[in-house]
């Protein structure tokens, strides 16, 4: 899931730009460090967002654990949440 959402965020932080470019009617190219600093800063986001996910998942299961309920258990498709046993 790492490498995927870094995929996706990198690219869609170039599409941005070049969306950006695009509605402004200039050419795509145009400023192309942009391209790159905002593919590198979607990158980022990509893998910062995979890493919230499973913190917030741990302190839901902490909350719950607090309240006597059983931890959330997802079905491992992206994220493998343990089940404590």
């Amino acid at each position: 899931m790492g490498l995927t959402a870094m995929l996706v965020g990198s690219i869609s932080g170039a599409g941005m730009q070049m969306m950006n470019n695009a509605l402004q009617k200039v050419p795509l190219s145009r400023r192309p460090w942009l391209h790159v600093g905002y593919f590198f800063l979607g990158g980022y986001i990509g893998q910062r967002w995979v890493k919230l996910e499973k913190e917030l998942v741990m302190d839901i299961n902490e909350i719950r654990a607090d309240k006597g309920l059983p931890p959330m258990v997802a079905t491992n498709a992206w994220i493998k949440y343990e089940n404590p046993e």
